[in-house]
Parts: structure tokens; sequence; C-alpha cells
């Protein structure tokens, strides 16, 4: 599957851009008021701008599952500017909260027989349909009305026609399919001339397929929905809270019983609701928001919830707090939000922290980890994003292969865990090594999904003799590959033959355009004996060059910690533009050597 780069603007929280990278599902995992909503709130406030242009390619969907005055307000506002503009069907952004859940399980279950609200209903014996496969028993109910502001303006539009002016909304869609609907189900008569008095209306699948529901060049849905999205907001025709809707409870040797959705669980209130938005929007270019979609649901229902999310051919970011939904999402997929700012890397322990706070659960950390299929202990996180960052500058030849192997690293899940080797009298990797058989000693009593972990270390004082085998040149050779069959579990240690990642940074030709005097008073081409165009791997005897693995990390922190870091810490934006300086030809073979090794021992 394709990965995506989605550009996120600023947040009340976070007012710089960010970028999130996701396969098709992301989900949001944070402590409350860490900004997880702030994020989905700011895409929403995006796309809502007309003279915005970042998510056009984008039909954006957002669900809350209470109600939230912030997004009813402004998507209200959005739908009175395109009534306006004469675009009332033309919409490519939605928000619904439980206000508008009957109507969507309505319009689900008579226009789709295929969907998902339809196969629910038949699975718990809640419809009863025709020989055609038609919904004969599902019906829902609402008041309409038409005050004297609209007619106000509909007298208006047959005015300014009456003076040459096509363009009024009485020959517009909306107004159209207003007056066939009136005509048809309620005045045969009406004109508009005068108010039409509120009045209850009850629809079933039949009578709704006698109504015309015109649409425009621009409508992107079904026009029934641009329709009763309009006409119920603030009441405008339709009185929100008037919606009522009925199923036929049928269960083998009694009678049909009448079965309203209040006599149903909350869980299945909501699961039905989010089905219904699957129904009627999933496309290619839908961009789902679901806010807590999982709230008020048993942990089966959670099930199918993610089953649901899986199965969209659109694209869906999630926020959740709950255990089983962080399970069932995978942890490739979630994305720590602090403050606003999704953090770089999925990182453990801020995982392992919030499940302590949100279940009983011992051994949190561990079982976080036991989620996850790939894990890499690295002596830091950064350390993981600087190696994809180099990966994708080495191997990627366009924007498609740079997409494919970000998605690919994705799925490894880094956890920090320091190793330092000083001397020989030590154990190499020896914090990592007791970390891992803490893990497997987990595994023992727990199932889990965890099927590789890499151990990649910070070589230090390590003979560079003891690193490389014919499998992998940074596979170190004295322990190899340890496998834990009863566990399906492989582990593998490897090392960097530099001291530690910074040192793959240092290349000559991005370096030495704005950094001449540093190299200079720090002797940088003696010690690392490197040459433009040359990687540093290798002399040119042909041995691997020692001078570079070796420079003392000090020298190398002070040299590169300017191009990686701002005054906060590490920065992956500006990592990321020094790395795009790098020459491909001055990338050591080693980062392709491990992305290799990555690749094969995932097959």
């Amino acid at each position: 599957m394709t990965a995506i780069s989605l550009p996120l603007p600023g947040n009340v929280l976070h007012t710089e851009e960010q970028v999130l990278e996701f396969d098709k599902i992301a989900t949001f995992i944070g402590g409350n008021g860490s900004g997880k909503s702030s994020i989905l709130k700011s895409i929403f406030d995006e796309k809502l701008k007309s003279a915005s242009t970042l998510y056009q390619d984008y039909k954006i969907v957002c669900f809350s599952s209470g109600q939230n005055e912030s997004y009813s307000e402004r998507f209200a506002r959005y739908l009175n500017t395109e009534r306006t503009n004469k675009r009332a069907l033309s919409l490519d952004c939605f928000y619904y909260d439980k206000s508008l859940a009957k109507l969507l399980i309505f319009l689900s279950t008579t226009g789709n027989q295929n969907g998902l609200v339809r196969r629910f209903l038949k699975q718990n014996s809640y419809i009863i349909e025709s020989e055609y496969e038609e919904d004969n028993s599902t019906k829902i109910s609402f008041d309409i009305k038409v005050d004297r502001a609209y007619t106000n303006l509909v007298e208006q539009a047959h005015k300014d026609e009456s003076n040459g002016n096509s363009d009024v909304i009485t020959n517009k869609a909306y107004h159209q399919t207003l007056s066939n609907f009136i005509t048809t189900l309620v005045d045969d008569d009406y004109d508009f001339s005068e108010p039409l008095e509120q009045r209850t209306v009850q629809l079933d699948q039949n009578t709704i397929s006698k109504v015309s529901f015109e649409t425009d060049e621009h409508t992107s849905f079904d026009s029934k929905i641009m329709f009763f999205t309009q006409a119920a907001d603030n009441n405008y025709f339709i009185v929100k809270n008037s919606f009522d809707i009925k199923f036929s409870k049928v269960a083998e040797g009694e009678d049909e019983k009448l079965l309203r959705l209040e006599d149903m669980s909350d869980g299945e209130y909501q699961l039905l609701f989010l089905y219904a938005l699957v129904d009627l929007f999933d496309r290619e270019n839908t961009l789902f928001l679901f806010d807590e979609a999982d709230s008020h649901l048993h942990y089966k229902n959670i099930d199918h919830l993610w089953t649901t999310f899986n199965g969209i051919s659109g694209k869906a970011i999630t926020t959740t707090h709950l255990l089983d939904s962080i399970s069932k999402s995978g942890i490739e997929r979630l994305k720590v939000v602090e403050n606003g700012e999704i953090k770089t890397g999925e990182k453990i322990s801020y995982l392992a922290s919030r499940l302590t706070e949100l279940s009983e659960i011992n051994s949190t950390q561990l079982k976080a980890m036991s989620l996850a299929k790939n894990i890499v202990f690295m002596d830091c996180e950064d350390d993981w994003i600087i190696f994809k960052l180099l990966a994708i500058r080495k191997l990627a030849e366009n924007q498609n292969e740079a997409a494919q192997i970000s998605q690919f690293l994705n799925k490894f899940v880094v956890i920090k865990q320091e190793s330092g080797f000083e001397k020989n009298s030590q154990v190499f990797a020896d914090k990592k090594l007791m970390r891992l058989a803490n893990f497997v000693s987990y595994l023992e009593g727990h199932p889990h999904n965890t099927k590789n972990v890499y151990m990649i270390c910070d070589r230090d004082e390590f003979p560079l003799t003891n690193i490389g085998t014919a499998k992998c040149a940074l596979l170190v050779q004295q322990n190899g590959i340890q496998k834990f069959n009863k566990n399906n579990l492989i582990s593998h240690l490897l090392s960097w033959k530099r001291r530690e990642i910074k040192h793959y940074l240092v290349c000559p030709s991005a370096l030495n355009e704005s950094n001449d005097a540093l190299n200079e008073s720090l002797d940088l081409g003696v010690k690392t004996k490197l040459q433009d165009g040359q990687t540093g791997d290798y002399s040119t005897e042909g041995n691997y060059n020692g001078k570079l693995a070796s420079v003392e990390s000090g020298i190398i922190k002070e040299i590169i910690d300017p191009y990686v870091k701002n005054e906060t810490g590490f920065c992956v934006n500006r990592t990321q533009s020094f790395v795009n300086s790098i020459p491909k030809a001055e990338i050591s073979e080693d980062i392709v050597n491990l992305y290799n090794y990555l690749v094969i021992t995932n097959e």
C-alpha cells in the first residue's frame, strides 16, 4: 500500500506545520489535553477555508462521539456559505454527531442493500426484506417546515429571473429537490408563496424512492445526503431533534415487534452510526476523521469497528484512549501526540505510561512491546530517524520509492535502550541483551505479535574485526542470530562499524561549503581521510576506513549537531535538509546493508 505524507497545519497547541506519514490509517494516542483532537480540528478547519488548497484532493468526513460545538458551529457556517453561494449540494467537507445518526442510518439501509448497516440489521433480525432485497420495514419520521424568510428568497428569485437573471436559487438543484420533496410527500399544491406550517413526514424505502433528488455538476456524494444535511442545518427546513427511526424486530416463532434506535445498546447505536458513515462516504479520496469512535463500544464491537476501518477504500485518522483499540490498530499505526505535536517515532516508553494510566494490566511496557511485529532496540530513538533519512536518500530514485522505503521502516517500533562498550571485559550490548531476556521471559506466558527484535548498537570501542558475517556486514559474529523458537521470535544483534550513527552524517561535500573553518580547526580531513565523492567506508588500499570509524564522538557531535539540532534538541526538519545535501555516493554502504538485512528478514 502506498504511503501517504499528509501536511498538517498548525493547531492551537502546536503552531508549526507538521507532516503525518501513514499508510491508510493513523491512530493518535496521548493523555487528556495532549492535542489529539486539536490536530483533527486543524485539518477540518483548513478544509473549510475557501482559499486553501491543502486538502483539495480529499473529501473530509469528521465524526465525534459526542456533540462538539466547535465543529458544529464551523460546519454550520460552511453550510450557510454554500447555500448563500448557491452551491448547497456541492459539499466536500462534513461533520456529523449523533443528532443526525438516525438519518444517516436510514439513508444507508434504504440506499445500499450490500452495506454495513443493512448487514448488521439482517444479522440481528432487525429488518424485513422484500424478494428484491428492499428494506420493507425501516421507517424514519421527522418534522418539516418552510419559514417566511425562505419564501421571501423565492419571491425575490422570481423577480430577478423576470429581469433576465437566471442564476437564482429557484433554478438550483437544492431548491428543486426541496420542491419535489414537498409536492410529492407533503402538499402537491405547495408553491412557496406562503410559509409551510410544521408537519410530520414518515419515510420508508418505497416513499423516498418517489422523490426526485436533483444533482448539480459538482455533487460528490449521493444527492440525498447533501439535501438532508443542508435541510437539517439549524432546523432550516427539517427540525433536527425530531428524527425518529424504527426497525422491525423479527424473532423466529414470535410476532413482529417495533424497535427504536434508543432500544439498542449505546455500543450498537454508535456502531450503526459509524457503519452508515462508511457506507455513505467511503471513496478512495475520502479522509475520515474519527474522534474517539470507539467510546461506548464493547470489546467485541471494537473488533467489528477495526475490521471496518481496515476495509475502507479511503483513509482514516482516529483517536483513542482504549487499550483494545490500541491493540487492534497495530502498533505501527500509532502516533503519540504531546502538546499538539506528533512525536517522531512510536515511543514504547510513552505508550507504556499511557497504558499504565488507562488500564490495570501489569507489565504494561512489555505488553505494549508485544503488540509490535518488529522491535528495534537503539541507543536513541532519534538514531532511527537519521538511519531512515539516510536510507531514503541513498536508495530512493523518486518520490514513490522514497514513500515505499518510509512505509517499510515505519513498521518497526523503536525502543530506546543504551548499551555502551568501553573495554573488552564488558559483554557487548549487555543492556540490550538483558532487555531482550526480560522481554522473552514475559512472552513465555503471554500471546504476542513479535517476530523480530533487532538490537542495533553503537560500536564505541568494540573491535571492528568482530563485526560482519556472510549474511550481513553489520551482524556481530560472536553472537550471530539468537532464536527463541518456543516464542516464534528471532533476535538480531548488529553494530554500526562507525562509533555511532552520527558518524554516517560526516560527508565532505555536505560539510565543506558551510563548515570549512570548523573542519580545519578540528583537522577533520586528517582524522577521517575523507575525500569528496567517497563514502568514507574504504581507504585507497581497499580496507575499511578505521580512521572515520574511530573518530571520537565528541568531535563528530561538534561538527554535526548544528545541522541536526535546534534550541530544543533534535530537529527532524533540519536533519532532513542536511541529509538532502549529501550526495548519494558519499553515504555509507553500511546504511544499505542494514536496510537490506531488515528487508530480507521480513520476507
